[in-house]
Parts: structure tokens; sequence; C-alpha cells
């Protein structure tokens, strides 16, 4: 039954674009890899579904966990998993690419910072706001606790999303998606020393600074050696693609029919998208969508480009909007007794504003940050 609920949460989704679309007018950024970008939507509209999975079971029993479902719990773990190997293979690619030694690696980490902070700033800001309005703008830890974790949050949640002004698991506000940015700015800063792999001169200080940096985010987040599987699976990727020569004879149709079969095969055969057999499938998968094969013109169509452009905002509000739903308009509550039905097709009507704000906070936040920092290395060439 759950399967005809996601058709309609589907249905709405594609409407909700295409009215967008008329009514927010974007014009689609040209890109190299016209797939990737079309596929990247709809990853970061299997995260919110899994988040809203999550939801369903949390109102309920007040615990936080991962999906018993298999499709749902791949719905959030296997497009992260593409998302980390979108970034190393485009990464890769650029250094790949680059016929010169002159590489600047200032330039390079700013673009990164327009491109991802103004849009995080912005939804943090909203988390804050609603901090102060639970906690009655009352401060309820002390000013060093919440010093300590305001910081945290607004450097990527790097030590983690730390609760805020003694409101127990903060987190949830957000629907925890900002502990996969620590690990791209990991990714960002080991850079240089890939490039050395691919005979790009890089200077010392550069890697020794870069170095430095990637191992203080790294100390301080903890993380798990498991969560850069992906990134391996994206280096591989992008050799693949570009050293082996692959990209012409990978690109027929009879690929996307066998990206699809890998898929089913994941979905049936796995629980998490984040053991190694799940990974190598997807990095598989993505080889095939990156040689341009657009499992039958899908990724590549006007609507899932569009819809691709968005995917940062969508990935970062979606847990947001489920939060204010549910606690401020629904109650937890009353979101307890919702039936099957009436649950899914909150979530439908969620998709709503979910899309129109996203389109909105890419054309005036991300695309305007984006803008000016194109401007910015322009005036000082």
């Amino acid at each position: 039954m759950i399967y005809l609920y996601l058709l309609l949460v589907f249905s709405v989704m594609t409407l909700t674009v295409y009215a967008t679309n008329k009514i927010i007018r974007l014009n689609i950024s040209p890109v190299k890899y016209p797939e990737i970008d079309g596929m990247r939507g709809y990853l970061a509209f299997f995260v919110f579904l899994h988040h809203s999975y999550i939801w369903h079971e949390f109102i309920k029993t007040k615990h936080w966990e991962e999906p018993k479902s298999n499709l749902f719990n791949l719905f959030g773990q296997t497009s992260v998993t593409l998302f980390f190997i979108i970034t190393a293979f485009l990464f890769i690619t650029k250094i790949i690419e680059h016929k010169t030694n002159d590489f600047n690696w200032n330039k390079y980490i700013q673009s990164r910072f327009f491109r991802m902070f103004p849009m995080y700033l912005t939804t943090i800001v909203i988390v804050f706001i609603i901090v102060l309005f639970e906690t009655n703008f009352e401060q309820k830890d002390s000013s060093f606790n919440c010093f300590k974790s305001i910081l945290s949050w607004l450097f990527f949640s790097v030590n983690g999303s730390t609760d805020i002004n003694g409101i127990k698991n903060t987190f949830i506000i957000f629907s925890a998606v900002s502990w996969t940015l620590p690990y791209e700015w990991m990714f960002y800063f080991l850079l240089p020393i890939f490039a050395l792999f691919f005979k790009l001169k890089v200077k010392l200080k550069t890697i020794v600074l870069f170095t430095f940096i990637f191992l203080i985010i790294l100390a301080i987040n903890q993380s798990s050696l498991r969560n850069f599987m992906p990134f391996v699976g994206g280096i591989i990727s992008a050799v693949i693609i570009h050293k082996l020569k692959l990209e012409k004879r990978l690109k027929q149709k009879v690929f996307s029919l066998i990206g699809i079969i890998l898929l089913i095969l994941l979905i049936l055969n796995f629980d998490s998208g984040r053991k190694p057999i799940p990974i190598i499938i997807s990095s598989i998968v993505f080889i095939l969508i990156a040689s341009g094969n657009s499992f039958f013109g899908l990724f590549s169509s006007i609507f899932s480009r569009k819809f691709g452009q968005i995917t940062y905002s969508v990935y970062l509000i979606h847990g947001v909007i489920l939060f204010v739903v549910f606690r401020y308009i629904i109650g937890f509550q009353n979101a307890s007794e919702l039936t099957e039905f009436e649950y899914w097709g909150i979530i439908a009507l969620c998709v709503i504003p979910l899309i129109f704000i996203s389109q909105l906070t890419y054309k005036y936040i991300e695309l305007t940050a984006i803008n000016y920092n194109k401007k910015k290395i322009e005036t000082e060439i």
C-alpha cells in the first residue's frame, strides 16, 4: 500500500516542479554532465522521503531510527553515497583535465565556500530561531555550552549536531542532514594530495595547510572511515571514464537498462547503502550515468535538470519543513493518530512548499552567491 502513497507523493512533486518553474523562472545552467545534474534532484528528494519515513515512526515511538524498510533506508543512504561519489568524480575530473600547473587553490576553496555556506547559513539561522522559540527566548544552558554549540553548527556541524540551549536532540529540527557536510569539506582539503597522483604540481605550503585543516576537521568530527568509501568510488569512476576512455563505449541504451536492474537488485538484497557491495553497485551505476546514459531520457530532460539545480536547497530545508509541519501545524499528538493515508497525504502536501521555497532560495541565495563569487574572481583577474 505504501507504494501507492509514494505514487501520490511523486505525482505532487512532478506537478509542483512544473508549476514552480512557471512562476519562478530559472535558466538551465550549462554543465558538462547534464545526466549527473538531472539525477541530483531526485537524490535530494529521496533523502526527503527517507526522513519522512523516519518522522512517521518518530512521532509514534519518540525514537529517531533508520527505516526498517530496505527501500526507504536506501532512499537516504544510497542517495548520500551517490552525492559523495559525485563530489569526488567532479573534482578529480577537474584535476585530470587541468592541463597546466597553475591551479588556483585559494579560488577553489573560495568558490566552495560561496557555493555551500550562504544557503547553509540561511537554514541554520532558521534552526536557531526555532530553538529560541522552543525555549521561550530564555537561556537554558551555560553561555559556554551555547557558544560552543552555535560555533559547531555554523562550521557545518563539524562537531556534530550538538544540542543548542538545552534543547534535547536539536538535530531533529534539521533531520541531521548536516552530518555529510564535514565529509565534503574534508575531501575538498584532501584534493591537493590527490592532485599529486595525477602529476599536477602543488606548492608544499598548500599541501601542508590543506592537510592540516583536513586533520583538524577529522579529529573534531570523529569521522568514520566507512563514510570515505564513496569518495574512493568517485575517484575510481573519474579514472575509469577519463583515463581508460570508456565514456563512449558505455554510452548505449542497454547500459541504462543494466543500471536500472542493478538498482532493483540493490533494493531487493541490501538493507544498507553504506556497506562495501552496495557502494560498489552505486559506483557502477554512477559510471554508467556519468558516461551519458540518461535512463531513457529521464536525467537529461529539461524537467530533471531544472529539478537538479535546486538540489542543495531541497537537501537542507526539507528537515525544517517536516519539523514545522508536525510540531506546530499538526502537533505531535495529532500526528501520532494519523492513518497511513492521512500521513502520506500530508507528506505529499509538504512537497509543495518544499519545492517552491527551494526554487526561491536557489534563485535568490544560492545563485546570487555563486554569481557574486564569479564577478569577484573576474575583478581580481
